[in-house]
């Protein structure tokens, strides 16, 4: 591929400044960053688990799993609230 000029560079460069120049992007959602603290024996037992099924880390599985009990339990907290407002 051929290399861009140096006035197609300072053109370039002085577009990607320009914020109406970039289209909005919406289906990224930003995530904070979390740390949980765990004993070596217990990174083993999930890397363990990991492996058995087939999943890229341990940490995506820990994702996956905090996902789906935090969905259930808002489930149950849902539930409780439509029961107590009947």
């Amino acid at each position: 591929m051929k290399q861009p000029s140096k006035y197609e560079l300072t053109r370039l460069k002085a577009e990607a400044h320009e914020k109406n120049a970039w289209e909005e992007v919406n289906r990224f959602k930003v995530a904070k960053p979390t740390s949980i603290r765990l004993s070596p024996q217990l990174i083993r037992d999930l890397e363990k688990i990991t492996h058995l099924r087939g999943e890229k880390s341990y940490q995506t599985l820990l994702k996956r799993w905090v996902t789906e009990r935090v969905g259930y339990e808002m489930e149950l907290i849902d539930l409780v609230k439509s029961k107590k407002a009947i």
